[in-house]
């Protein structure tokens, strides 16, 4: 019986966990993973691009914001972006802006969305200017 219960915690461990690749963004309560590719290398004071692919996806939708974080704990977002979904798990993001000239780490907030476009999970990914 002890054998069987074992089995069965591994076996529900193993559809639950869903593990994201070296690089990918985690959202581990909705075990939904995110691969981001620039389509241009990321700099100031110009507009960028990436494709946002989420793995592993359960009808959630996408949202993302360009964020700095300065040292003081100030913190504020850049111009909206252009989300245009591709497929139901793949995203074009466009007109991602990058503000140069203040002291401060850019990041992308990445938000899970419900069908109700609620946020249900948010992560961030460090961006290198």
């Amino acid at each position: 019986m002890k054998i069987a219960t074992l089995l069965l915690a591994c076996a529900f461990f193993n559809i639950k966990a869903y593990a994201c690749e070296q690089g990918e963004i985690s959202f581990s309560q909705n075990n939904v993973c995110a691969k981001v590719e620039w389509q241009n290398t990321p700099v100031f004071n110009q507009y960028t691009s990436a494709t946002i692919t989420l793995k592993n996806n359960s009808n959630y939708s996408l949202n993302v914001i360009p964020w700095m974080v300065m040292a003081g704990g100030h913190e504020h977002g850049s111009r909206p972006v252009v989300i245009t979904p591709v497929s139901p798990d793949d995203y074009l993001i466009e007109k991602i802006y990058f503000m140069g000239g203040m002291k401060g780490d850019w990041f992308l907030r990445l938000q899970l969305l419900n069908d109700k476009k609620q946020i249900v999970e948010e992560n961030r990914m460090k961006v290198e200017l």
